[in-house]
C-alpha cells in the first residue's frame, strides 16, 4: 500500500514469487587402466538434481554425452576436461575441471625382415628410443638368446615371426611391432603378383634374393624396355609401375644377377595380374 501527500491512500497489491531454486552441483570421475594416447578412459559424474543437458569439454573438443561414457584421447598432452550441466527446471551449474596427463606410446620398431640359410644365426636389428625406461619381452622366445633383450640373437631352423612387447615402466603405455626370419635355402622367383593396392602380393618380391647380398635384378617389358634395375632390390621391390605410371597386364622378363661365385645369371618371366 502507498500514501500520498494529501492523506490518501492506495489499494494493496500483491505479487507471488516463485521458490528460488538453488543451481545444480556437479562432479565428475575419470578412471582408466592407464593414461595412454588411444586407451578408454570411464567417465562418470554426480549430480544434485536431475540433468537435461550435459555439456562437457576434453581439451577443445566437445561432448554433450550423459555419463556414464568412454572417451580417448588420440594424442598425448595435458588436457583439461571440464563440464557444466542445466537441470531440468533450466538452472545451470558452475564449471567444474581437473587436468589431465595423456602419454605417448612407445615408438618400437623390431627391425627388418631378414632372411637367413638354415643353420645361421642374426642379431635382430629392433630400435627403441630411450630403451632402458622400458620393459621388453619378445614373444615367442624359441630360438632367441635372450628374450628380454632389445637385439637378441636368433637362430631359427625354420621361419619364424617374432613380436617385441614394450611397456613404459613408470608411465606403463605399451605397444608392439613384428619382424619375420625367413630361412630359405634356396632363391625362390615368384611367377606372378598382383599390383591392386590390397595389400596382397602387391611387389614383385623374390624370396631368397638377401642371400646373394651383390645381385642385380632387370626388369623389362614386353618390348624389351628397361622397367627397373637395382642392387638391394627387395628393399624397392617392383610395384607394376614405371615412371609413376601404372602398367599394363601381361607378360614381363627379368634378369637376375647373382654376382657369387659362380657368377650365375637367371632369367625368366612373370606375369603381372590385377
Amino acid at each position: 500500500m502507498v500514501n500520498t501527500s494529501p492523506g490518501c491512500g492506495s489499494d494493496t497489491a500483491t505479487i507471488t514469487i516463485p521458490p528460488i531454486r538453488q543451481n545444480p552441483v556437479v562432479s565428475f570421475t575419470v578412471t582408466g587402466d592407464t593414461l595412454c594416447v588411444g586407451k578408454p578412459l570411464a567417465i562418470d559424474a554426480q549430480t544434485s538434481a536431475p540433468v537435461s543437458q550435459w555439456n562437457w569439454k576434453f581439451g577443445t573438443a566437445a561432448a554433450s554425452t550423459a555419463p556414464p561414457f568412454n572417451y580417448s584421447f588420440a594424442n598425448a598432452g595435458t588436457y583439461n576436461i571440464s563440464v557444466t550441466v542445466k537441470d531440468t527446471a533450466g538452472c545451470g551449474s558452475l564449471l567444474t575441471a581437473q587436468p589431465i596427463t595423456i602419454f605417448a606410446a612407445p615408438v618400437v620398431n623390431a627391425g627388418t625382415d631378414k632372411v637367413i640359410n638354415p643353420g645361421s644365426s642374426i642379431v635382430i636389428d629392433a630400435t627403441l628410443p630411450n630403451a632402458s625406461v622400458y620393459d621388453l619381452i619378445w614373444t615367442p622366445a624359441t630360438y632367441l638368446n635372450n628374450n628380454t633383450l632389445l637385439n637378441p640373437t636368433a637362430k631359427p631352423d625354420s621361419t619364424i615371426l617374432y613380436t617385441l612387447t614394450v611397456m613404459h615402466k613408470t608411465e606403463l603405455c605399451s605397444s608392439s611391432d613384428k619382424v619375420l626370419i625367413q630361412v630359405i635355402s634356396q632363391l625362390y622367383i615368384p611367377t606372378a603378383f598382383t599390383p591392386n593396392s590390397d595389400g596382397l602380393n602387391d611387389y614383385w618380391k623374390i624370396p631368397g634374393l638377401e642371400l646373394y647380398p651383390d645381385a642385380e635384378v632387370a626388369i623389362y617389358n614386353r618390348w624389351g624396355q628397361l622397367i627397373q634395375r637395382s642392387k638391394n632390390y627387395n628393399l624397392t621391390p617392383w610395384d607394376g609401375r614405371f615412371n609413376g605410371v601404372t602398367q599394363p597386364v601381361g607378360l614381363y622378363s627379368y634378369m637376375i644377377i647373382l654376382n657369387n661365385s659362380r657368377k650365375e645369371v637367371l632369367k625368366g618371366a612373370f606375369t603381372l595380374l590385377r
